[in-house]
């Protein structure tokens, strides 16, 4: 696997593997796959279908990404690995300027190898990650960059990216700027199929405050009002946003595409233990309001009261937290 796979098309990938391992044609073959059909890709006569590859890649032992375009798989893992790495750095606000350093490079190393996936994720990164720190020229830059690639995941998927582009719109002094993009915003998630309910309470929330700022203060009541009563009344906030993730992921995977279907999945399996926890606060919250509720009158009323309010506090701050700005 030393040969330069720059220069090496599909069919001449498969017949030196094929030959490295001292496979004939008729070695390779498989139902659905002969050996002529073989023999027509090694001779670029045939173009190979996914279901092809992945049964070649399977009798090889080779990634299907590696069989089509020559670049192991590991290496997009590590790239995928290392950038999740440096945006969890950014979300929970750690050494931001080595968080940036990491970004860049990463940037650097998934232009390089045609990585579009990644680099688009390190450029939303890093735009999160300036704007954090103040420098919105720089971050618009990114964050525009970013959700105009074909890489990129669709507003109801990166809220946090779409969202901080907006505010850093209203931050440089152009709030219309975030008003048009959170009204496309809010037309492509309300689009969806099934429909994403957290994804149109949070850009109706971020477009009513983006309208404040333009004067269109009629409006903004209405769309906060109606997306805080909405918020309030959801049973799943994060439901459609898991199944968008997983629909994707089973869609990447029949495409021939694990890399891309693993980052999805594992999306969608991070937001499964997120309303887990924020599932199991609510029940902690209820049962100590319960108790709080239960205690006697006359006896430690002060205690009682500060139970209620730190349970009530848990209550909100668990039924709150999916639809918060960022």
């Amino acid at each position: 696997m030393l040969a330069d796979s720059t220069a090496e098309s599909v069919g001449a990938r498969l017949k030196r593997l094929r030959l490295e391992q001292g496979l004939s044609q008729r070695d390779l073959s498989s139902q659905g796959v002969s050996y002529a059909y073989i023999s027509r890709i090694e001779a670029e006569a045939r173009t190979p279908s996914v279901k092809a590859l992945r049964k070649l890649a399977r009798k090889l032992g080779v990634s299907v990404e590696y069989l089509e375009t020559g670049s192991e798989l590991r290496e997009v893992d590590d790239r995928s690995m290392r950038l999740a790495e440096a945006e969890l750095e950014v979300r929970l606000g750690g050494d931001l300027p080595r968080a940036e350093r990491k970004l860049e490079g990463i940037l650097d190393a998934a232009l390089e190898a045609g990585d579009g996936t990644a680099a688009a994720r390190a450029r939303a990164g890093l735009g999160l990650l300036l704007a954090a720190r103040g420098r919105h020229l720089e971050a618009v830059e990114h964050l525009e960059q970013a959700i105009g690639d074909e890489h990129f995941q669709p507003p109801q998927l990166r809220p946090d990216v779409y969202g901080a582009l907006g505010q850093t719109y209203v931050a440089l002094g152009a709030p219309q700027r975030a008003v048009s993009l959170f009204e496309d915003c809010l037309a492509r998630a309300r689009r969806e199929t099934p429909r994403d309910s957290d994804a149109e309470i949070r850009y109706s929330i971020f477009l009513g405050h983006a309208l404040a700022g333009t004067g269109g203060t009629d409006r903004a009541a209405e769309l906060l009002l109606d997306a805080l009563a909405r918020a309030r009344e959801q049973k799943d906030p994060l439901g459609a946003r898991i199944q968008s993730y997983w629909l994707l992921g089973r869609q990447s995977l029949e495409q021939g595409s694990p890399g891309h279907a693993a980052e999805y999945l594992d999306d969608a399996a991070a937001l499964l233990r997120a309303r887990d926890h924020q599932a199991a606060l609510a029940r902690a919250a209820q049962a100590a309001l319960e108790w709080a509720e239960s205690l006697p009158e006359g006896g430690d009323n002060g205690r009682a009261e500060a139970i209620r309010a730190r349970a009530y506090d848990l209550l909100v701050g668990a039924e709150a937290r999916p639809i918060g700005l960022s």
